[in-house]
Order: C-alpha cells, then sequence, then structure tokens
C-alpha cells in the first residue's frame, strides 16, 4: 500500500492488489479438520471480486450503483448477455445480501467452478456464481480498465471522487 497523488495511481494499485486477494481466497483449501466442510474462502473472493465489478462498472457505466452491473453485460468488458432480472439478481442476493448480512438468500449459491465454466446461470430455480471463471475475466476486465487511460481521463467518478474533501 502506497500514498498515491490521484484515483487513477491508487486504482493501478487497489484493483491488482484485489485481484490477489481473491485469487488466494480462491485458491486456499480448508482443512476439514478445522472447518465442518471443504472448499474455499468462497464468501470473501465472492465480496471482493463482486466489489470489482461494481468498481469497474462506476468508472464506465456510470450512475447509480446498480448502474454499475450494467458492466456484466457491456461487451467490452464482461460480456455475460444477462437479462435485466439476472443482473438484479447478482446485484440484490449476491453483492448486497452477502455484503450487508454476510449470508446468501435460499436458491442463490456459490461454487469454486472450473476455467470454461459459465460464470452464472439458472438450473432448476437455483442461481449458480462460480468464482473461477468470473475471477479469470475479472483479471482481463481490469487490464482493460487500466491500460485503457482515455477511460479514466476525465472521468466523472473519478472527478467526484477527487472533489470530496473531509470537513
Amino acid at each position: 500500500m502506497a500514498i498515491h497523488t490521484n484515483p487513477q495511481s491508487m486504482l493501478n494499485e487497489s484493483l491488482p492488489e484485489m485481484l490477489l486477494a481473491a485469487k488466494y481466497c480462491i485458491e486456499f483449501r480448508k482443512d476439514t479438520s478445522v472447518w465442518k466442510v471443504s472448499g474455499c474462502y468462497g464468501y470473501p473472493a465472492a465480496l471482493l471480486l463482486l466489489s470489482m465489478i461494481d468498481s469497474v462498472g462506476s468508472y464506465i457505466e456510470k450512475g447509480n450503483v446498480l448502474n454499475h452491473f450494467k458492466i456484466l453485460n457491456n461487451t467490452d468488458c464482461y460480456n455475460l448477455d444477462l437479462n435485466k432480472d439476472e443482473v438484479k439478481v447478482i446485484y440484490d442476493y449476491y453483492r448486497n445480501t452477502l455484503s450487508h448480512h454476510s449470508v446468501l438468500p435460499q436458491d442463490i449459491m456459490l461454487d469454486i467452478g472450473q476455467k470454461n465454466e459459465k460464470i452464472f446461470e439458472r438450473i432448476n430455480n437455483m442461481y449458480i456464481l462460480r468464482l473461477v471463471p468470473l475471477y479469470n475475466l475479472s483479471l482481463e476486465v481490469v487490464k482493460k480498465l487500466l491500460n485503457n487511460q482515455q477511460i479514466l481521463e476525465n472521468n466523472v467518478t473519478i472527478h467526484n471522487i477527487e472533489n470530496k474533501k473531509i470537513i
């Protein structure tokens, strides 16, 4: 963690740090003598990845927080081709419920997933968000954002951040 003179500089550190932390959480395997179930640190990984979706969306999609999640359908970014209700499920039940209440509702599931699996789908009335493919795609999306200075120059979100003052 360094001292930064502007939000763009900080993004070049914060987003890669979040990706590395998410990767650690996904690759970690729980010791079943300590935990009741095996698996990874799925909840913190999901929180980090969902926060990154929100962050990237704030620079590209702008507007209120729900607008940020439109980044999931942006053809230059996640390109998931989700319908409006599916985006709302990810926003309401994954991002919000998990970050504000530390649980997921019934029929909302996380899975470690495999590299080539779908990131998000509905099977038998159960929604599944898969961490590995979401992480892999997030790597590419963050790289595109950080390597495209046109997005970050004269950006409304960055302008708003720079104008925040401590009272």
